[in-house]
C-alpha cells in the first residue's frame, strides 16, 4: 500500500489571462489578426488569452460541459477543460465506489482507492493507515486476518477445502 505518488491530474492548472500576448512564432496566427479562437471574428476590447490564442470571453469554453472558462483550466489533447471536467475525464476512479479520485488516494492491490473505501473484506471497517493482510487475495485488518487464517486451518484439518 502506498499513497498516490503523483498528483492525480496529469496536467497543470493554467490561468486564463486577460492581457494580450506579444505574438511569437509558436502562437496561433489568429493572435496577429486579433481573431477569436472559436468564431474567428474580430476581437474587440475584451479578450481572453489561452492556449496560444485569443478568445471572446464567452467563447473559451470547456470541451466537455461547454460552459465558459473564466479562471483556470487544464488542457489535454489540444482541448481545454474546466478543472472539474478534467478530473472526471482523466483522473482514476476509486476501486471501491467508482467515483473520481480528486485529492488523497491509496494505491493498493494495483488499484486506486479513497482511504474510506479501502476496507477489511470481513468487517468492512476502513483499514487503518492502509495497513492490511492478504488472505485469498482479499485485504483484511489484523484481527480479521487471524480469524480467517484460523478458519482456513480448521477447514484443512477437517479435510475440507
Amino acid at each position: 500500500m502506498s499513497t498516490c505518488p503523483v498528483p492525480l491530474t496529469n496536467s497543470s492548472v493554467i490561468p486564463v489571462s486577460s492581457n494580450p500576448p506579444i505574438p511569437t512564432e509558436k502562437m496561433d496566427r489568429s493572435i496577429d489578426r486579433r481573431q477569436c479562437g472559436q468564431c474567428h471574428q474580430s476581437i474587440g476590447s475584451e479578450a481572453l488569452v489561452a492556449m496560444n490564442r485569443l478568445w471572446h470571453p464567452d467563447h473559451f469554453t470547456c470541451s466537455s460541459c461547454k460552459r465558459p472558462i473564466k479562471q483556470t483550466f487544464q488542457a489535454a489533447d489540444n482541448h481545454a477543460y474546466c478543472v472539474q471536467c478534467f478530473a472526471q475525464k482523466y483522473n482514476p476512479k476509486c476501486a471501491g465506489c467508482m467515483e473520481t479520485l480528486v485529492d488523497t488516494c491509496l494505491l493498493a492491490l494495483d488499484r486506486h482507492w479513497h482511504p474510506r473505501c479501502f476496507t477489511c473484506s470481513s468487517c468492512n471497517r476502513p483499514l487503518p493507515n492502509g495497513e492490511f493482510y492478504l488472505v485469498d487475495d482479499k485485504p483484511y485488518d489484523l484481527d480479521c486476518h487471524w480469524a480467517k487464517r484460523l478458519e482456513k486451518r480448521e477447514h484443512m484439518e477437517k479435510g475440507e477445502r
